[in-house]
């Protein structure tokens, strides 16, 4: 199957458009000027009848054939015309005629004046029939006019309509594929650009028309579309190095410690000591397996949170007894300012606590002995307020905006015992499952609150 571009496409259907309307107009065209030009002989037709009827009526009763004829054949050489004229009588005699042979009176179906088409003899005449009185008497007019003028005319017509028709269409068919080619043109660049960009250099962008049109509509959402790609890979590719940077950390430990405790023959204690080591960072690194998958499943669009209705004090006070062995080993006051009533809210149990716990850890690990973490709930009648707040080192203003962007730690703390900069991307993660945003005011110095609303 032959396959047509859109510039032949619409040349072809730009040509076939107008050549019917060309065809329609030159028709109506055609038909308006031949009924004006018959209209026209009609015209003089009813004008000579007239003419003879006013001239044959003055005649009075004593008025003979013979003398009717003379008065005819007197008008017509002092009115000469190219009009043929037949009289004839009711019995159907004629009493005279200019035309030889005679015209054979058609049959009429009316009693007024009747126009006809004839042919003779490879003419065509336009035929006028009317009745008048003369003399006392009643005759048959006829009064007929040759077409060969009319006929040249509209000849004439349609040998200029046929020369001219070509002649507009291919002029048309030319015009139409060269616009057709100045309106894709901008398609075919945007094309051959497309082409060349390659995850290599994402960071091309086509070049908009500022023409206000689809072509203009079409090149920003490419580039649009080109800069969500070019994040995306961007993205990848520092998920991918910062996984692999994490992932190497603990397994150079557990291989160095490992290679350390065979190397010679050791205490029993020294080999514990080096498998509790290693127990650390396998935990490490399971706990890293762990986020990458969930994040994983997040942008794949396969995390699944099923929400029910559930008391949002009872998962938070929880979460704060866990945590307070931790809190009292650094000095650290943990409390829960909960709400006295039940704060029921749909959520979904497991991903609420994981959030919660991320939170609390995350304000344990960056607020000094001596310092104080507060897990607080606040309820209205459509919405339920979870609140992390701390008195810790807080995070400065060019840190806030990466917070939740994943291995993301801020310079003050990535050669301290940190996590892998996880938690939070994790954390916004859940919480946009629950149709909400974890959000965040911190002063430098002073502390951070953290804090998310679940709808009732």
């Amino acid at each position: 199957m032959i396959r047509l571009s859109i510039r032949l496409r619409l040349t072809l259907w730009y040509s076939a458009v107008l050549l019917l309307g060309l065809v329609l107009f030159a028709y109506g065209m055609w038909l308006a000027l031949q009924q004006r030009l018959v209209s026209g002989v009609d015209g003089r037709l009813a004008q000579k009848a007239e003419g003879l009827g006013i001239m044959l009526s003055s005649e009075g009763p004593s008025a003979d054939i013979a003398h009717l004829q003379e008065e005819i054949a007197e008008y017509l050489k002092e009115v000469p015309t190219r009009f043929l004229i037949q009289l004839r009588t009711d019995a159907g005699h004629e009493v005279f005629s200019s035309a030889n042979p005679p015209f054979v009176f058609p049959d009429r179906t009316s009693s007024g004046p009747a126009f006809r088409t004839l042919d003779r003899d490879g003419n065509r005449f336009r035929i006028l029939m009317e009745r008048i009185d003369c003399a006392g008497r009643s005759f048959g007019l006829l009064v007929a006019g040759p077409l060969d003028e009319v006929q040249a005319a509209l000849s004439d017509f349609r040998r200029l309509i046929l020369m001219m028709v070509p002649g507009v269409l291919a002029a048309a068919c030319l015009g139409g594929w060269w616009i057709s080619r100045r309106a894709l043109a901008p398609v075919d660049e945007i094309t051959r650009v497309a082409r060349s960009i390659t995850v290599q250099n994402l960071s091309k962008r086509l070049t908009v028309p500022r023409t206000g049109d689809e072509l203009q509509r079409m090149s920003e959402t490419w580039n649009e579309v080109l800069a969500r790609l070019e994040s995306a890979v961007e993205r990848t590719r520092r998920f991918t190095a910062d996984a692999s940077h994490e992932l190497r950390t603990p397994l150079s430990l557990i291989r160095a410690t490992a290679e350390l405790a065979l190397r010679r023959q050791r205490e029993p204690q020294q080999y514990r000591e080096a498998l509790s080591q290693i127990d650390r960072e396998a935990k490490r690194m399971t706990d890293l397996t762990d986020h990458l998958l969930a994040l994983a499943a997040a942008d794949a669009n396969s995390l699944e949170m099923p929400l029910a209705p559930l008391d949002v004090n009872r998962i938070a006070g929880e979460v704060v007894q866990e945590n307070r062995a931790l809190a009292e080993s650094r000095g650290i006051q943990l409390r829960a300012d909960l709400v006295s009533t039940p704060a029921l809210a749909p959520a979904h149990e497991p991903g609420l606590r994981r959030l919660l716990r991320i939170l609390v850890d995350n304000a344990l690990k960056f607020t000094a002995s001596g310092g104080s973490v507060a897990l607080s709930t606040a309820c209205s009648q459509e919405e339920i307020t979870i609140e992390v707040k701390d008195t810790g080192c807080g995070i400065s203003d060019a840190a806030r905006p990466h917070i939740f962007e994943r291995f993301y730690r801020a310079e003050p703390f990535q050669e301290v015992d940190s996590g892998a900069g996880l938690g939070l991307s994790i954390a916004q993660m859940i919480a946009r499952a629950h149709g909400s945003l974890v959000q965040v005011e911190s002063t430098p110095g002073k502390g951070s609150r953290f804090w998310f609303i679940l709808k009732i």
